[in-house]
C-alpha cells in the first residue's frame, strides 16, 4: 500500500521491482494505444514484426548492421582519443583558445559542413568517420572542459603538498582523477553517433550500412519496414548503451561505489 501511494508522492523512492512492474504496465497500455488508438497511417505492431522478419531473412541486413556498428565505434574511440587531447591540453594557457573555439563549434551545421568535408576527403568510410567525429567532438569537448573547471582547487592544493609538480599534478587530478568522468560522458556521447548513422550513411552509401537500408526503404514508403529499422536501431542503441555502462563498471569500479554512497 505505501508503495503505491509513494507513486504519486514527490521525492519518494521505489523498489526495483516495483519501477519494472511499472514500466511494464506502461508499456503494455502504450502498445495498445499504438495497436488500436493511432492514425491507420502508422504501422501497427504486428505489421512492424511481420517487416523485421523479411528483413532479417537477408543476409544483408546483418551484413548493414555490422558495418554500421563498426561505424559508430569506431568514430567513438577517435572522438575519445581526439577529445581527451584537446582538453588536456588546455591546462597550457596556449591552448585553452584552441579548445574553447572546438566547442563553440556545436552552433554549426553539419548540412553545410559536409560539402567542405566531402572536398577534403573525397567521400566513402572515412568521410562517414569524420562527419562523426566532427559531430560528437564539438559536444564532447565542451562537457569535459566543464568537468576540468568544475575540479574543486583544494585538489590542486593536496597534490602539491604531496610533493607533485605542475605536470604530477595535472596527471592525477585532471587525468587520472577524472577518467572514470570522461568514459561515463563518452557513453553518453555515443548516442549522438548512433543517432547521425543516417544522416552520414545517405550522405555516402558507398559500403551499405543500416542508415541506407533505412533511407531507400523510406524512398518506397515502406513504413513497416522504416519503422522495423527503427526499432532494429532503437535496441542495439540501448544494448551498447549498457555495454558501455558495464564497461566503465569493470574498469572504475570505485565511480559507483561513489555514486552508491552519495
Amino acid at each position: 500500500m505505501n508503495e503505491l501511494r509513494h507513486l504519486f508522492s514527490p521525492n519518494k523512492s521505489l523498489s526495483k521491482r516495483t519501477l519494472i512492474t511499472l514500466g511494464l504496465v506502461q508499456l503494455g497500455f502504450a502498445i495498445l494505444f499504438w495497436t488500436f488508438g493511432t492514425s491507420s497511417v502508422v504501422p501497427k505492431p504486428l505489421d512492424i514484426l511481420r517487416a523485421l522478419k523479411e528483413l532479417t531473412q537477408s543476409q544483408d541486413f546483418f551484413t548493414d548492421l555490422a558495418t554500421s556498428t563498426w561505424l559508430a565505434c569506431q568514430s567513438v574511440a577517435i572522438t575519445f582519443v581526439v577529445s581527451l587531447v584537446i582538453v588536456y591540453a588546455s591546462v597550457l594557457p596556449f591552448f585553452r583558445p584552441i579548445a574553447q573555439m572546438v566547442s563553440k563549434a556545436r552552433f554549426l551545421s553539419l548540412v553545410g559542413l559536409s560539402f567542405l568535408f566531402t572536398m577534403a576527403i573525397s567521400g566513402g568510410h572515412d568521410l562517414k568517420v569524420s562527419l562523426l567525429v566532427f559531430g560528437m567532438t564539438v559536444f564532447y569537448v565542451t562537457s569535459l572542459l566543464d568537468i576540468v573547471d568544475s575540479i574543486p582547487r583544494h585538489e590542486f592544493h593536496h597534490a602539491r603538498t604531496l610533493g607533485l609538480g605542475e605536470w604530477g599534478v595535472v596527471r592525477e587530478v585532471v587525468v587520472l582523477g577524472r577518467i572514470d568522468q570522461a568514459f561515463e560522458l563518452l557513453r553518453q556521447n555515443f548516442a549522438i553517433a548512433w543517432m547521425m548513422l543516417t544522416m552520414v550513411e545517405g550522405i555516402s552509401r558507398a559500403e551499405g550500412g543500416i542508415g541506407a537500408l533505412l533511407l531507400n526503404q523510406n524512398k518506397h514508403l515502406r513504413l513497416d519496414a522504416v519503422f522495423a529499422i527503427q526499432l532494429t536501431i532503437f535496441l542495439i542503441g540501448i544494448a551498447l548503451d549498457g555495454l558501455l555502462g558495464l564497461a566503465r563498471r569493470f574498469f572504475f569500479p570505485y565511480s559507483v561505489l561513489t555514486k552508491v554512497a552519495r
